[in-house]
C-alpha cells in the first residue's frame, strides 16, 4: 500500500494525463463510468518501507508504533492477516539500527504491531537479545505473541530482562474448543497457561491476555467459562473485547451463514449471534467496564482477591459488580476515585457476607498502595487513637530521623482484626515502587 499511495499522491500533485492508467495496484472509475482494475502490485520488500521517526519532536508524548514483519502464519477467520499468506520480515540489521535510535531518544514505549511477533524464533530472539543488551532503563517494548509456541530458550531470555523492559500481549480469545476450531485457530491452551505462569513467576514482565466475545458457538455461559480460565492465569491485565466482522475477512464471508449480525459501519462490532443475544452483549459490555475499573486499573488488586472468595467463580463476581453498578446508576456518569472505592464498600455490604471493618481496611490498603493521599479517604478507619504508638514505632524504625520527616516521606497505617490476626503497623514506601504495577513497597514496622 505504501508505494501505491505515494504514486497516487504524485499523480494528484503533477496532474499527469496517463498517470492512472500506468499505476499498479489501483481500481478507478473513468469519466465514462467504466471501472478499470489495473495490474496488481507485487508484495513490497519491507526493507523499502521508509523509517518515519527521524523527527521525534513530532511524536513527543506519543506511543511509537513499529513493525518488523507483515503477515501471519495462522488463519484465524476474524483477522485480516489470515488472507495474505505471505510472511515477510524487515532485515534485522535495519531493525537493530532503528531500535537503537529509539533507545538513544529514550522514548517511553515502542509498540510492535507484528501480528505474531514470535512466529519466527530466530527473528524474535535476535530482537529480544538486542533490546536486553542495549536497555536504557526507560524504554518499554510491547509485543503481541503466541504463548503456546514459546520454547524454554525464549523463556530463559525473557527471565533475564529488566522489570518493565518488555510487555507481552497474548490473544487467548476463547477457551471453548469448538469455537477454536470454528474460527480456524490453532492453540494449545494448556501450554498457554504453563508459559504465562512461568513468566508471571519472574515478576518482570507485564502480561496482557485477550478474550473476544461474540465468536461462533460461544454463548453467554461458555464465555463465562473462558473468562474464568483466563482469570486463573492471573495476568497483569485482561482485555474483554468484542468480535469485529472486518470487511474482507473470512468471518465476513461466513457472517450470514453463521447468522451473525454486526454494525455496517466501523468498527463493525458484533450486535448479536445465534449463541449470544443483543441483551447478552450489552450485559457483557457492563462486565467489561467492571474489569477495566476494578481489575485493569490495578487500584483494587487486594480488594478483588477478597471479594472473589465470596463467589463460586470470578465471572460471577464481575457480573454481580456490573449488576449493582447499574442498579445504582453508577454507569451514567464518571466518578471520583474515592467514589469507586465507596461503591465497593456498598457492594460488599449488599452482595457479600464480608465484615465491613475488613472491607474498609483492604480498601485502605489498596488506596495507599497507589498514592500518598494527603486527604484521608472517608471509608478508612480512624487512626487518631494510635498517634502515640505510631510515633513510637517510627522513632524506633528510623532512629536518625525526626518523626516529622518520616511521616512526610512515608505513610503509616494501623491494621487490626479481622483484616489481620493482630494489630499491625504498616509502612508505605513511595520512593521504592514495584516496577510492574507501581505500587508502593510496604513493610511491617
Amino acid at each position: 500500500g505504501e508505494q501505491t499511495f505515494c504514486d497516487l499522491l504524485h499523480f494528484y500533485q503533477e496532474k499527469t494525463a496517463d498517470g492512472l492508467q500506468n499505476m499498479k495496484g489501483i481500481v478507478y472509475r473513468e469519466q465514462t463510468g467504466q471501472i478499470v482494475e489495473n495490474e496488481w502490485r507485487k508484495t513490497m520488500d519491507l526493507s523499502k518501507v521508509p523509517f518515519v521517526y527521524e523527527n521525534m519532536e513530532l511524536f513527543e508524548h506519543k506511543i511509537i508504533y513499529y513493525e518488523t514483519s507483515r503477515g501471519c502464519p495462522f488463519s484465524c477467520s476474524y483477522c485480516l492477516s489470515s488472507i495474505d499468506k505471505k510472511l515477510r520480515f524487515r532485515p534485522l540489521d535495519t531493525v537493530k539500527k532503528e531500535l537503537a535510535f529509539f533507545l538513544e531518544q529514550r522514548v517511553p514505549q515502542v509498540k510492535f504491531v507484528d501480528r505474531t511477533f514470535n512466529c519466527k524464533k530466530s527473528h524474535a530472539m535476535a530482537i529480544w537479545q538486542f533490546i536486553c543488551d542495549h536497555d536504557n532503563g526507560v524504554t518499554n517494548f510491547h509485543f503481541e505473541i503466541a504463548a503456546d509456541i514459546i520454547d524454554e530458550e525464549e523463556i530463559a531470555l525473557l527471565k533475564t530482562m529488566r522489570p518493565g523492559l518488555v510487555q507481552l500481549e497474548i490473544g487467548v480469545q476463547t477457551a471453548n474448543p469448538d469455537t477454536i476450531r470454528a474460527i480456524n485457530r490453532k492453540m494449545d491452551l494448556a501450554r498457554v497457561a504453563q508459559v504465562t505462569e512461568k513468566i508471571r513467576q519472574f515478576h518482570n514482565i507485564h502480561q496482557h491476555l485477550d478474550l473476544i466475545a461474540g465468536l461462533p458457538l460461544e454463548d453467554y455461559e461458555s464465555f463465562g467459562h473462558s473468562f474464568d480460565v483466563v482469570y486463573q492465569m492471573k495476568p497483569s491485565q485482561r482485555q474483554l473485547g468484542f468480535l469485529k466482522v472486518l470487511k474482507g475477512s473470512p468471518m465476513q464471508a461466513q457472517e450470514s451463514q453463521n447468522g451473525i449480525l454486526s454494525q455496517a459501519e466501523p468498527p463493525y462490532e458484533v450486535l448479536k449471534t445465534p449463541w449470544l443475544s443483543y441483551d447478552d452483549i450489552i450485559r457483557l459490555k457492563g462486565l467489561e467496564e467492571m474489569v477495566e475499573t476494578y481489575y485493569n486499573s490495578g487500584q483494587f488488586s487486594n480488594t478483588v482477591k477478597v471479594l472473589c472468595k465470596q463467589f463460586d467463580r470470578p465471572f460471577l463476581l464481575y457480573e454481580a459488580l456490573s449488576d449493582e453498578y447499574r442498579a445504582r446508576k453508577m454507569h451514567e456518569k464518571k466518578h471520583s476515585r474515592e467514589a469507586q472505592y465507596q461503591f465497593i464498600r456498598d457492594f460488599a455490604a449488599a452482595r457479600t457476607t464480608l465484615d465491613d471493618i475488613l472491607v474498609r481496611q483492604v480498601l485502605t490498603l489498596d488506596y495507599y498502595l497507589r498514592d500518598y493521599a494527603r486527604k484521608r479517604p472517608s471509608f478508612a478507619l480512624e487512626q487518631d487513637s494510635y498517634k502515640e504508638e505510631i510515633r513510637a514505632v517510627c522513632l524506633k524504625a528510623f532512629p536518625e530521623s525526626s518523626y516529622k520527616d518520616v511521616i512526610r516521606d512515608y505513610h503509616i497505617e494501623v491494621f487490626v482484626p479481622p483484616f489481620t490476626d493482630e494489630k499491625q503497623f504498616v509502612l508505605f514506601d513511595y520512593q521504592h515502587r514495584d516496577p510492574l504495577d507501581q505500587n508502593a513497597e510496604i513493610r511491617k514496622i
